[in-house]
């Protein structure tokens, strides 16, 4: 299989730096849904959403640039308006714990996952496509130990936040196609997550 190394730009240091901001922006969400009512942070997501997609819509237009992007990215809509829009659903759907839980398996599971990846690769080897179609065993444990902790903590049930684990790593682990459309991870890894938790909880 074939790969492309991405350049400098998109270094160890520029992953952190991504991965930096998809936290703090995780925790924000998450500290601002514990403290106020759901409207209100369904209101303010929706706000972002039209912010984050007219700037999409201005960078692919190249009437802007946007930093820290990927090169794989840069004629696509970026990863994070699909963190913005995974953090929405997530509010929009399932309760507070679950969406929050859920939101910060995204935020700092797959900032684990991802800085791993980019430790052990030294540089970002992006196979066009995702043609591997599935993240290593490893860093898919990665993605589910730390989902889990995060889950635990939030929700406090080992078997809620297994489950919630579960769907996060699968989600990160295994690429989505739909009629040949890789979906962004940004987004199915909050919606599995939150998905399971929320059918186990009303299982018990």
């Amino acid at each position: 299989m074939s790969g492309k190394v991405i350049s400098t730009s998109d270094s160890l240091r520029d992953e952190i730096l991504r991965k930096a901001i998809h936290i703090g922006a995780g925790i924000a969400i998450s500290v601002l849904y514990s403290m106020y009512q759901r409207n209100l942070l369904i209101t303010l997501l929706l706000l972002s959403l039209f912010f984050v997609f007219s700037l999409e819509a201005l960078r692919l237009k190249g009437i802007l640039t946007v930093p820290l992007l990927r090169d794989m990215e840069k004629k696509k809509i970026g990863a994070y308006a699909f963190f913005m829009m995974g953090a929405f659903m997530s509010i929009l759907l399932f309760e507070r714990q679950i969406a929050i839980a859920s939101i910060l398996m995204l935020a700092i599971g797959d900032a684990a996952s991802g800085i791993a990846q980019s430790i052990k690769r030294r540089t970002l080897d992006i196979l066009e496509g995702y043609k591997r179609g599935m993240k290593p065993s490893d860093e898919i444990l990665i993605m589910f130990g730390v989902s889990f902790l995060v889950g635990y903590v939030i929700v406090d049930s080992i078997t809620i936040a297994i489950c919630g684990a579960i769907g996060a790593a699968i989600a990160d682990g295994v690429h989505l196609k739909i009629y040949g459309i890789v979906i962004d991870d940004n987004l199915t890894i909050p919606l599995y997550s939150g998905l399971l938790m929320s059918l186990v909880a009303r299982a018990f």
